[in-house]
């Protein structure tokens, strides 16, 4: 395994400098040329998804926690990129190279050991921020929910806590795991060197990654406004095509 000071060095995403909106309408049509070469395993990727969102949505109902599905359903975002391993190794099948397997299986357990706690800390945060702002009020069913959040006093403050505070979450779980684990997937490295590089690899191409996370969020959102049914085929395509980022920024 490389040390953390050689592959620092050597391993530093480039820069790209081509227009925005090229660059990701490439990975998209390699992404779509993945799906439409394995498109069984995309769909059972995606099917799966959908049936483990619906189950967890069912869980939260019957406990009486609807009103953390929101909160939940971001904080799945944050771990989204361990969940798509599978995904990331079909994609490289596809370029030619499926006899391989997980580079740093270990450091694939660490690193998603690592947003899960990143996950659960952003969900008791929205717990604290719901509990300011309505204190012990029961949970009066979803729709009665957001109808209160968008329409009174405090549920706007919420709103904007909440926003604020998941942003942040958001923004540096993105950083930091969008590139790692494909790195994990790929090359024999440690999991705080992989997450330095994918910070980095984010910070220095700053603009593109800001539209690649917009679209990311615009199509999760889009998958769950379906009742997670678009989801079968937006994972699998958003996974084929991060790992394609991936290969663009630090292989390319």
């Amino acid at each position: 395994m490389q040390t953390p000071e050689n592959t620092l060095a050597s391993s530093k995403a480039r820069i790209v400098d081509a227009p925005i909106g090229g660059v990701v309408s490439r990975w998209l049509r390699c992404a779509l040329r993945d799906f439409r070469t394995y498109p069984r395993l995309s769909v059972a990727y995606g099917l799966g998804l959908f049936i483990a969102g619906w189950v967890l949505l069912v869980a939260l109902w019957r406990f009486g926690l609807g009103w953390m599905i929101l909160p939940t359903l971001a904080g799945c975002m944050l771990v989204g990129p361990v969940v798509t391993i599978g995904l990331y190794r079909i994609s490289r099948r596809a370029q030619g190279s499926g006899g391989r397997g997980v580079a740093s299986p270990g450091q694939v357990l660490l690193a998603g050991t690592i947003l899960m706690v990143f996950a659960l800390t952003w969900l008791r945060a929205a717990t604290l921020i719901f509990a300011v702002f309505f204190g012990l009020l029961p949970f009066t069913g979803l729709l009665e929910t957001l109808i209160t959040l968008l329409s009174t006093p405090r549920g706007i403050a919420t709103v904007i806590f909440g926003t604020i505070t998941g942003g942040l979450f958001a923004a540096l779980g993105f950083a930091i795991s969008v590139f790692s684990i494909p790195m994990l997937i790929d090359r024999e490295v440690d999991c705080f060197t992989a997450m330095a590089l994918s910070f980095n690899a984010t910070t220095h191409n700053f603009g593109l990654m800001i539209v690649w996370a917009a679209l990311i969020t615009a199509s999760v959102t889009l998958g769950v406004l379906t009742g997670l049914l678009g989801l079968i085929f937006i994972f699998p395509i958003l996974g084929f095509a991060t790992w394609h980022a991936y290969c663009d920024l630090f292989k390319g």
